[in-house]
């Protein structure tokens, strides 16, 4: 994994154990409502945690795309060019 990727799931990780404590060891490809137990309300904090952290913008289709860990990471990592 590269760096920017590290960073992007760094965030997205801390954000989500803000939010969720018990959600800190969730596997990646754990799906976000499902498994972490977050409402909409909460996927919208976890968004503007990471958009603080990474200073950037995340699109609502990103995030309507990304079901888990992964694929909001990768959401993210598109968004900046990078690859997962």
């Amino acid at each position: 994994m590269d760096e920017v990727a590290v960073k992007v799931e760094g965030a997205v990780r801390d954000a989500l154990t803000a939010i969720r404590p018990a959600a800190a060891g969730l596997d990646p490809d754990a799906d976000l409502a499902a498994e972490a137990g977050l409402d909409s309300v909460e996927v919208m904090d976890l968004v503007m945690a990471i958009e603080d952290r990474l200073d950037l913008s995340i699109p609502v289709e990103t995030l309507s795309q990304a079901h888990t860990i992964r694929g909001l990471c990768a959401g993210i990592l598109a968004l900046s060019g990078s690859r997962p």
